[in-house]
């Protein structure tokens, strides 16, 4: 019976510290993350703006559309814009081949060449034979 009750103390203990340290885990990574978030500006709800009047709203134009532009080392726009179509009608070409292109033999050709089929058909084909 003693042994019963010292196993039954070091399950508790065993069990109670590693629970502990999971809850201090816990409570460090809660921490951790409070103070680590962004600091929050009040919501400030914008004014609702007045209705344009209607000769306001045709002479009003839509805001400019925000242009990309890239910096290119001494290339233009359009030898920029050609090298692009070059690159994406090769990938689409390769694409088209990397089947045929990276295969040695038509597949099913070879079944032999592989050992562990070779091996795995010489059993299922020769009887069992004891040494």
């Amino acid at each position: 019976m003693p042994d019963f009750t010292w196993g039954l103390m070091m399950m508790v203990v065993g069990m109670g510290v590693v629970f502990l340290l999971l809850f201090v885990l816990m409570g460090i990574l809660m921490l951790i993350g409070r103070l680590d978030r962004q600091p929050s500006a009040p919501a400030v709800e914008p004014a609702p703006a007045p209705a344009p009047a209607a000769s306001e709203e045709a002479g009003a134009k839509a805001p400019a559309q925000p242009t990309v532009r890239m910096v290119t080392d001494g290339l233009s726009e359009d030898d920029v814009a050609a090298i692009a179509i070059a690159v994406m009608t090769h990938a689409e070409n390769r694409r088209r081949q990397a089947g045929p292109e990276t295969r040695a033999h038509a597949p099913g050709s070879q079944l032999f060449a592989s050992r562990w089929l070779a091996v795995g058909r010489g059993h299922e084909t020769q009887p069992f034979t004891r040494k």
